[in-house]
């Protein structure tokens, strides 16, 4: 049906183009409809010393892309969290034995749970609805973050298997005409997984393909993915595409290099370095580096205090300053729980346990990425290092000038490569799932306030939301911060500018070099408005954010902030007029 109203719509924009058109608009699409098929043609090839804006932007070193659209992962993700146990091999495919164990006992927890919230009068709806989203939330996270991982075959074509349907034979089938092509280099062909590195058959969850699979892509059997690139196991080497392979070619060690000075052993030595091994020594300066504990302490805090929650929430309801001397420790339990009872105190045991392990497992996915934020910093600080004698010393990283117009091509793609190092959209997926997550309880918050702030302590629910809502503000704000820094490490001019001041002085020094230092200038003043030019303006804090889903959260949250305030003090307050 969507195929058929796609082709009605294309039918109909060709119909109405046509009483538009002149006739020489007419003969022109006659002279493109005839093609290029009969005009001479000779072998040709691409220069590899010269340099695209590709490289610049940083998009010639691709990642993997998901197979589907987000809507589409998103029901995948929910379909396999509802129905776990029928997905339990492609959950051990995608994380491991022991965690899919865990992660099964968890969702036979949350069942008997919800059983026994019906029969504990003292249970609290959140306390049954709070882990079944954030387990919903996980695992919905979690397919988009392994998206791109697929069974393969070694030749990185699909895998049709007996049991699979025949909507399903058919796509494979059909997937199989992302393969033939030019023979690959055999260096690529090394980067290829072998046989016991494929991951095994996801057979397993045939018999759900109409709830994972869009109907329209069911009917006609085409391809989920028409422009996914192709990847490997996530134990295995991805395979690079062949345009950046080429480049990558083309900047081995034995061609482009840049004479470097490194420093062993507090001596000064010279040596021809290319863009691989330049990084390759800044990784390691990276890796080298102790990373902090703080956040992970922190979301264990965190943790440890929403699971006590609900307990301290009705000791605080039953009990007062002044009785609280006259209650013995053993009484405790019976003021939190209610009266012992087998039924209470099973559902009070399952709601902790899995009030802890799956906070903890979202706070350990933030506490990711938190360190890949930080580690994108520190390669951006070490790049800017790059340049500055003084500061690669004590980094111990080479350092070059910008001497040379060879030196400026190196310098630009390695600022490209760094940038694209690392997990770039598995964690621009956890921290997208943050932001609208804080932003979801935000407005909840709000939504209460304006209902009934005088009650609005009153309720569990509300002081959960907000132990999450600051647990999850004081996350984004640590990843604004990094984000913010490691642009201004990336875009900061002032290094071309001191190697631009630096050609001038030896223009004075070697005035007999002055037309080849002023070509360098002039490639220099080309890179600084290149970069301005390439960088994205609309960033939040290093949050990229499109400009009107951003305009449109700071009204929609401010303006609730502001009806709350303003309902609390009894004057008008208007946040969302105030300038950031």
């Amino acid at each position: 049906l969507m195929y058929l109203k796609m082709a009605g719509i294309t039918w109909y924009q060709k119909k109405i183009g046509a009483y538009d058109q002149q006739i020489w608009e007419k003969s022109l699409e006659q002279t493109e409809l005839k093609g290029f098929g009969s005009k001479p043609k000779k072998t040709g090839h691409i220069k590899p010393g010269l340099i695209d804006v590709d490289l610049v932007r940083g998009s010639t070193f691709s990642k993997t892309k998901p197979e589907s659209p987000w809507t589409a992962l998103t029901r995948k993700g929910l379909v396999r969290v509802l129905f776990f146990p029928f997905f339990f091999q492609w959950w051990i495919q995608v994380t491991s034995k022991s965690i899919s164990a865990l992660i099964l006992v968890l969702y036979f927890l949350q069942v008997a749970g919800a059983v026994l919230y019906f029969e504990v009068p003292a249970a609290c709806a959140s306390e049954v609805v709070g882990p079944l989203c954030l387990m919903l939330l996980l695992g919905t996270v979690h397919c988009q973050i392994v998206s791109t991982e697929s069974s393969k075959s070694p030749d990185n074509s699909p895998v049709p298997s007996r049991t699979a349907s025949p909507v399903r034979r058919k796509r494979l089938k059909n997937n199989g005409r992302p393969t033939d092509g030019p023979a690959l280099p055999r260096e690529v062909k090394l980067l290829q997984p072998s046989e016991g590195s494929r991951p095994a058959s996801d057979t397993d969850d045939m018999l759900w393909e109409e709830l994972l699979h869009d109907p329209d892509s069911a009917s006609t059997g085409s391809s989920e993915s028409g422009e996914e690139e192709p990847h490997g196991h996530n134990h295995s080497l991805p395979l690079p595409n062949i345009h950046q392979f080429s480049w990558l070619q083309a900047c081995h060690p034995s061609k482009d290099r840049v004479s470097a000075i490194i420093w062993e052993k507090g001596e000064c030595k010279k040596a021809d370095m290319s863009v691989l091994e330049i990084s390759g020594i800044i990784l390691t300066r990276v890796k080298v580096v102790e990373q902090g504990m703080g956040y992970l302490i922190f979301g264990s805090l965190v943790t440890t205090s929403l699971a006590l929650l609900p307990y301290c929430f009705r000791l605080a309801q039953k009990l007062d300053v002044s009785n609280l001397s006259s209650v013995s420790f053993q009484e405790l339990p019976a003021v939190a729980i209610g009266p012992p009872c087998a039924l209470s105190y099973a559902f009070f045991i399952i709601t902790t346990i899995e009030r802890v392990f799956l906070s903890g497992l979202f706070f350990f996915m933030m506490c990711v990425a938190e360190r890949t934020y930080r580690q994108r910093l520190l390669f951006a600080k070490l790049f800017s290092h790059l340049t500055s004698a003084r500061k690669a010393k004590k980094s111990e990283i080479p350092h070059f000038r910008l001497k040379k117009v060879q030196n400026i091509k190196m310098w630009l793609s390695l600022r490209s490569f760094l940038k694209r190092r690392g997990p770039q959209r598995s964690v621009d997926v956890i921290v997208s799932s943050i932001f609208l997550l804080a932003l979801s309880f935000s407005f909840i918050i709000c939504a209460q306030l304006l209902h009934s702030h005088h009650t609005f302590l009153d309720s569990e629910t509300n002081w959960e939301l907000m132990v999450w809502c600051g647990a999850l503000m004081v996350f984004l704000l640590r990843l604004a911060t990094l984000g913010a820094e490691t642009n201004r490490k990336y875009s900061n001019a002032s290094v071309l500018l001191t190697e631009q001041i630096n050609l001038y002085l030896k223009m004075e020094k070697k005035p007999n070099k002055k037309d080849q230092l002023n070509i360098v200038n002039n490639v220099l003043r080309l890179a600084t408005k290149l970069l301005k030019e390439l960088d994205t303006p609309f960033r939040l804090l290093g949050l990229t954010v499109n400009p009107l889903i951003c305009n449109i959260t700071r009204v929609v949250i401010l303006s609730a902030i502001s009806a709350a305030v303003s309902d609390l003090l009894g004057f008008n307050i208007r946040l969302w007029k105030i300038k950031p």
